[in-house]
């Protein structure tokens, strides 16, 4: 019996701490509601500017500043947008480098800087020539070498086929 008291009254002590614990829990105030995170808003667009190249009356290319409302940060997306303003024509007067109405389909870009533009293909005789050819040439990767470091080779696809000149 004396064997057994000392386990007794520690059986006695581990149950009143116990029920200390479990009041104390039962009587504590409640944690205040989390905080709501306040919603991080998202950034607001800084307009940037794009430089152009468009072929002129002198059989020369000309510099276009263009803003646009925001500048992708990847690269292919960048490349994708100066075509397309590109497409769209001058805003000063020059001459169209994209002489037809075409669309960007897709852009590729690999790990070495070489991209691929591919576009809509032009109609029957729009592109006329070599000089047409070439201030296409030109104008695309004057522009896409303007804005979109790290690129190192541009090729121009037409409907995703490469087209001998």
């Amino acid at each position: 019996m004396k064997t057994l008291r000392p386990i007794v009254a520690a059986l006695v002590v581990l149950g009143v701490l116990a029920a200390v614990v479990l009041l104390g829990r039962r009587h504590r105030a409640p944690a205040p509601p989390p905080a709501a995170e306040e919603a991080t808003p998202a950034p607001t667009p800084v307009p940037a500017a794009l430089v152009l190249f468009f072929p002129g009356d002198d059989a020369m290319l000309h510099r276009e500043a263009r803003e646009v409302p925001e500048l992708p940060a990847g690269v292919p997306a960048r490349i994708k947008l100066v075509m397309e303003e590109l497409v769209a024509g001058s805003h000063q007067g020059f001459a169209p480098a994209v002489p037809w109405g075409a669309t960007v389909q897709a852009v590729f870009l690999d790990r070495d800087g070489n991209a691929w533009v591919d576009l809509t293909p032009p109609p029957a005789d729009v592109v006329a020539g070599t000089d047409g050819e070439l201030d296409l040439a030109y104008a695309a990767v004057n522009s896409i070498a303007a804005n979109c470091p790290g690129v190192r080779r541009v090729q121009l696809l037409f409907g995703g086929q490469q087209v001998a000149t």
